[in-house]
């Protein structure tokens, strides 16, 4: 029997929202058993420190500073974890650190994720596995969608084809043919929860849409709307991942109009951006399962189901998963896969070159081990 490894995994995502941490007992392939899940909310003022790297022009010694502050946070959580319940140290054999992306730039083979791996691992006492990314970029890949090994393993009851979206800052699917590993395909579809967030924060100093009532308000302006979805960056066929911001200018003319017109038009062109990208698949899914933040917004989710003919879309919950959960537990796994020297990124999710030789292995994250001798 393989050995199962406890990993912890730890993500923070472009909603810069806070901190998702899953446990998960895995094998890195078949065998998974997800266990608990923990949050933590980033504080207003750290939140606005972490933004200021991505939107202003920080000096090397900011950005260490930052970084810094967010390894003690992760540290932090991590420890008050494994007190809260009960869980010896000793018996995790590793975390995955994902960290946060400040630049994405896989064109010019740039892809940054903060994090201080080696304070983490010491602040800690368990061995990290970090930097999932950059030798998947440094190939030839996106260097993203990296969660859909995972989603191969955990949706594997699911009839075929089928498909997961994940709707965070940026919206992201993975396609599920067969029960065969090479016919699985992933890349990023558009914007997710990021322009909608942008604007609450701007207009009322909120986080997001709760529920997307406002959005459900609001009358869509299809003329502006479909007039921007001309654009060829959402016709850009795979593979493609993107940041937050590379739509930001593209949609400005959006930010304009009424508020809740404009939530309303975002989701119309959500909807839309991913029928379009469907068409890239060789056969449409009878299923999409809906996990990030994006599905709690009824406004997306009802125009998704509303544009999108022919297939059914639902929230992860309604197979028993927990849709805030599934990003930190697929870094967990990736984590015991980069241990195991097994792959996490492929042709058709990240767009590797699949001519290097062992490109498989060279594409996992790096192990950063503990300082702490037991």
């Amino acid at each position: 029997m393989n050995k199962i490894y406890r990993s912890i995994g730890l993500m923070s995502g472009t909603s810069m929202d806070g901190i998702d941490l899953a446990l998960i007992e895995s094998d890195g392939k078949k065998i998974i058993e997800r266990k608990n899940f923990a949050y933590l909310s980033y504080k207003k003022d750290f939140k606005a420190r972490l933004a200021s790297l991505i939107y202003d022009v920080p000096t090397l010694q900011q950005i260490k500073e930052v970084e810094n502050e967010l390894t003690l946070l992760h540290a932090k959580l991590v420890n008050d974890f494994l007190t809260e319940n009960n869980i010896d140290k000793k018996t995790i054999n590793i975390i995955a650190f994902h960290g946060h992306t400040i630049s994405h730039v896989p064109e010019a083979g740039i892809t940054w994720q903060i994090g201080n791996a080696h304070l983490l691992s010491r602040l800690t006492g368990i061995d990290v596995v970090a930097d999932f990314r950059t030798r998947d970029v440094a190939l030839g890949g996106q260097g993203a969608p990296l969660v859909p090994i995972y989603h191969f393993y955990l949706f594997a009851q699911q009839k075929k084809p089928t498909a997961i979206l994940n709707i965070g800052g940026i919206s992201n699917i993975t396609y599920l043919a067969s029960e065969n590993e090479n016919d699985m395909e992933a890349f990023d579809i558009c914007f997710g929860n990021a322009p909608l967030d942008d604007l609450m924060k701007k207009k009322f100093g909120r986080d997001f849409d709760a529920g997307g009532e406002l959005a459900s308000s609001g009358k869509i302006d299809f003329l502006l709307a479909d007039r921007i979805l001309q654009n060829e960056i959402f016709h850009k066929k795979p593979p493609k991942s993107f940041d937050r911001d590379d739509f930001a200018e593209i949609v400005a003319p959006i930010n304009s109009i009424k508020i809740e017109d404009a939530l309303a038009t975002f989701t119309y062109m959500h909807a839309q951006a991913l029928a379009i990208n469907l068409e890239f698949l060789g056969k449409k899914p009878q299923e999409i399962f809906v996990c990030g933040g994006g599905r709690k917004n009824t406004a997306l989710m009802e125009d998704m189901q509303k544009y999108i003919s022919g297939i059914s879309i639902k929230a992860v919950e309604e197979i028993e998963l927990n849709g805030d959960a599934i990003e930190a537990e697929a870094f967990a796994f990736l984590a015991i896969r980069s241990l195991l020297g097994l792959p996490i990124s492929f042709k058709n999710t990240t767009g590797v070159c699949a001519k290097l030789p062992n490109h498989h292995s060279a594409c996992g994250g790096t192990l950063f081990k503990s300082d702490i001798i037991s």
